[in-house]
Formats: C-alpha cells, structure tokens, sequence
C-alpha cells in the first residue's frame, strides 16, 4: 500500500491530513495498537522536521509498503535556493539555534539544512557548517557517494551505519559515548531500523524505515 502524497509546509499545513494518512495506513495493514502508535509517533517527528527547518520549507510526505514488507516513510523536497533563502540558512547554521540543536532528529535537522546551502555552492553538502554541528555525525554516517549526473551527486547519509560507527568507537572516544546515549533517547531511533537522507542537486529525501509492525 502508498497512502497518498501530501504536501506539508513549515507553517503548519498538510500536518493533520498527513497524520490522517498514518492512521488510515495503520488500519489499511491491520496493525495492533502498539504498533500504530509506533507509526504515529515516527510520523510526528517526521513532520516535525519540516517546521524546524528555517525559511518557507515545503515537501512531499507519503508512507509506502515495500514489496519486501518495509515500511517506508518519506519526505521529500525539491528547493528553489535562492540568495535570500541562502543567507537565512547561513545565519541559521552559525547562530544560537543550532547551539540548541540538540537530540538525534536536531542532528538530521541540521544534515538537512547544511546540505541546502552548501549544494548551492556545489560543494560537500555533508560537511558540517558550525561547531555545534559535529563533523563525526555526518562522517560517520555517511556512505560512499554515486555519481548520476555529470552536474549531480547523490550524498546518502544513515542510521545504520552511523549506529554502526557509533558502537565500534564507543571505547575510545567520548563523542561517540555521547552520540550513543542520544541514540537510545532518541524516539526515530529506537523505533526506527534505519534512516536515510540524501541529496541530489535541488532534490532533498528524508526516509525513515521500519523492517516490520
């Protein structure tokens, strides 16, 4: 099953009849009462992503059945970067609010926000843009890049080999203690099985995966 696309903004809109198509997903596959709450709860922080993300943001949100019984959530936009859009997210990215960026979905936030403004630039849209944002997450997580365009290049970033990462260096580095702490407070990653974010030229996907209900 795929519910339908939605489209959700940063000022609000789309979030209730998004959150709709959870429940109407959740009953479509049968699911227990556990296991929708499950839903519902990835797909609030799913949401919720999009009214932290700074400026007018807008993206497309939709839930699917692979055929392999995964259940996927997306999100995904496609941006009109522009000067104005660029110097707030600049702002944004070496100011207070990404001091207070904290919590493993504040992270994904901020993955998301550094690769808009530094794809503009044609540059590593990974690399982390303020100390607050630490190299090691994005590092860490980040797997191999595959070129599809001689203008475009997919940057895919993801849980499990961030978690994977995080877990073998727990012994000698205090970040990655931290980073595992977070880890299992965080609500999209103990429920989650993996999640997913890449980019390529204008086009932004968050997908947050759950192996079974």
């Amino acid at each position: 099953m795929q519910t339908d696309k939605i489209r959700v903004a940063s000022n609000g809109s789309g979030r209730e009849q998004a959150l709709l198509e959870a429940e109407k997903y959740a009953q479509y596959e049968g699911l227990g009462r556990k296991e929708a709450l499950q839903l519902r709860l990835l797909t609030e922080e799913t949401l919720g992503m999009v009214t932290a993300i700074a400026g007018d943001f807008d993206a497309d949100f939709w839930i699917e059945n692979a055929e392999t019984g995964v259940c996927r959530l997306h999100l995904i936009a496609k941006t009109a970067m522009n000067s104005a859009k660029k110097k707030e997210l600049v702002a944004v990215s070496t100011t207070g609010r990404n001091e207070a960026a904290k919590g493993f979905m504040g992270r994904i936030r901020e993955l998301i926000e550094n690769s808009l403004i530094l794809e503009d630039d044609a540059t590593d849209p990974l690399a982390a843009r303020s100390g607050a944002n630490p190299a090691y997450f994005a590092t860490m997580g980040m797997c191999e890049p595959d070129i599809m365009a001689a203008d475009s290049m997919l940057y895919l970033w993801s849980l499990e080999r961030y978690r994977e990462a995080v877990a073998e260096n727990q012994e000698t580095s205090q970040e990655c203690r931290d980073a595992w702490d977070e880890l299992e407070k965080s609500i999209v990653a103990s429920i989650a099985d993996n999640v997913l974010v890449s980019v390529s030229g204008k086009t932004v996907e968050l997908i947050i995966e759950k192996n079974s209900f």
